[in-house]
Order: C-alpha cells, then sequence, then structure tokens
C-alpha cells in the first residue's frame, strides 16, 4: 500500500492509501479515503488523460497526473463526488504517478 496525505475542505490533514493494480496505460488502482473505496482507472486519449470510477459511475477528463488543482476541480464541478473525496483522488492520482514503473501490486495488503 502506498499511502498519501491531503487536506480536507476543513483544512484538516488527512491520509489515504492506493493499491495500484496495473501500472501500465490504463493505470488501475484502489483508492482508499475518507472510509471510502474507488476503484480508479487512469489513461490516456488522443487528447489527453481521462479518469473511469467504475464502482461510483464516473469519467471524467484529467489534466496531467500531477496537476492537483485542475484534477480536483474538474471531478468536483463534473461528478457527483463530495469535494472531499475530490480532493483525495487528485492527490492520489498524483502520488501515483512517482510510484508508475516501480510498484509491486504484491505490496498491497
Amino acid at each position: 500500500m502506498i499511502t498519501f496525505t491531503y487536506r480536507d475542505s476543513n483544512n484538516r490533514e488527512c491520509t489515504g492509501e492506493i493499491c495500484i493494480l496495473a501500472d501500465y496505460d490504463p493505470i488501475e488502482m484502489d483508492i482508499e479515503a475518507n472510509g471510502w473505496n474507488f476503484h480508479t482507472i487512469v489513461g490516456t486519449h488522443r487528447d489527453g488523460n481521462y479518469i473511469c470510477i467504475p464502482n461510483w459511475s464516473i469519467g471524467s477528463e484529467l489534466a496531467r497526473l500531477t496537476d492537483v488543482f485542475w484534477n480536483e476541480e474538474r471531478l468536483r464541478n463534473n461528478t457527483a463526488l463530495h469535494p472531499d473525496n475530490a480532493k483525495a483522488i487528485a492527490r492520489a492520482i498524483a502520488e501515483a504517478d512517482k510510484w508508475i514503473g516501480r510498484y509491486h501490486k504484491e505490496e498491497c495488503g
């Protein structure tokens, strides 16, 4: 598991966990945050990046995976996610980007 931190809407520091299931395009991971699970698929298409969260019926465009501000805004404004969940997912995607290509799914619990 990869641990990440983010600030919620009350500016409290929170932690979440990421389990990368596939680290090639599309990247597949489970994100645990705020007591919720987000099975997340992040990939590229001709014009950029996208995110799908099938267990929440969510799909959206993304900027660079490390662009937390834009990705959080996109998730908050174009999906039914609570703002704290949008913050957590955007931060988790940026953290996962650091691990792509050097993470082993056997490290997940």
